[in-house]
């Protein structure tokens, strides 16, 4: 049966009209509010100024701040993530029940709303009563204000992040090494080699393509974190936890300055549209 052009463009055109509808629709719309100076609350309309918002974005010392302590949560996060996910995976490569239950139970705190999740660190933390201080106090240890402190803050953010995402990692990890013939380490070790040996010469370039992608795709999802500082601190104190997402909402829906909002809007969709660019290009120099 011969299939013409528009019975597939029938079946394509509501795929279609939900892309445009839900992503490119608001997506022009916010770039063209990032040129203009619209504020809510002072009643004036929405005037045309170019790339006034731009350039006022980035002589923002509260925005520039908050690149700053975005790119301190990425690189602590991720880089935690990633040793740790790796680590956890190369214990867990085995069989066994007691290895299957580890990692069932290692993959709950990835499932857990982030919302939900912040709520429930938030007791953890808390001074009066969290478990943590209970911990310290047990240990004849002083209480820390966790979350109260600029010294602390975003350190204690950047833990939460790492006990969720942990798992994401191994989990990639995992499948990354069950793709690895065993008889390469046999053949290795018939020629002398030791387990470390093994280690860097056959498991970490047989896991590049795997490790490159999460690292990547985790790059790119810490930079977009928004409900734990909100929940949390709600980028306090001093601003030491005041993340881009954060300032950017704080921005449009506190202030109601939504031109500049929308242009910083912009600007994160420009940078995580940067790492996706990365993202690929490492990837095909990985399977390569």
């Amino acid at each position: 049966m011969r299939i013409r052009f528009r019975h597939v463009l029938a079946f394509m055109l509501p795929a279609i009209a939900a892309v445009a509808f839900f992503a490119i629709y608001p997506l022009a719309y916010t770039g063209a509010l990032s040129l203009q100076k619209f504020n809510l609350t002072s009643g004036a309309p929405a005037k045309f100024i170019g790339l006034g918002n731009y350039v006022r974005l980035f002589s923002d010392s509260q925005f520039m701040n908050s690149l700053k302590v975005t790119a301190i949560y990425t690189i602590w996060g991720v880089l935690a993530t990633m040793v740790l996910g790796v680590l956890l995976a190369l214990l867990l490569n085995s069989k066994g029940k007691l290895v299957g239950f580890l990692r069932a139970v290692s993959l709950v705190p990835m499932l857990i709303c982030s919302m939900a999740l912040s709520v429930a660190w938030a007791l953890v933390y808390n001074t009066n009563f969290g478990a943590l201080n209970a911990i310290l106090q047990a240990l004849g240890l002083p209480t820390q204000n966790f979350l109260g402190t600029v010294k602390t803050a975003l350190p204690s953010l950047i833990a939460i992040d790492v006990w969720q995402f942990t798992p994401y990692v191994m989990i990639l990890t995992l499948a990354g090494l069950k793709g690895i013939s065993p008889e390469l380490y046999e053949a290795a070790r018939i020629d002398g080699a030791n387990q470390m040996q093994c280690f860097w010469k056959i498991t970490i370039p047989s896991l590049r393509g795997v490790l490159v992608t999460t690292l990547v795709m985790r790059v790119i999802d810490t930079f977009k974190t928004f409900e734990k500082p909100l929940v949390l601190t709600n980028g306090g104190p001093a601003m030491s936890t005041d993340t881009i997402n954060l300032h950017v909402f704080n921005t449009a829906f506190s202030s109601w300055d939504m031109g500049y909002g929308s242009a910083g809007s912009i600007v994160i969709t420009l940078i995580i549209a940067l790492f996706s660019a990365a993202f690929i290009r490492l990837s095909r120099k990985a399977e390569n």
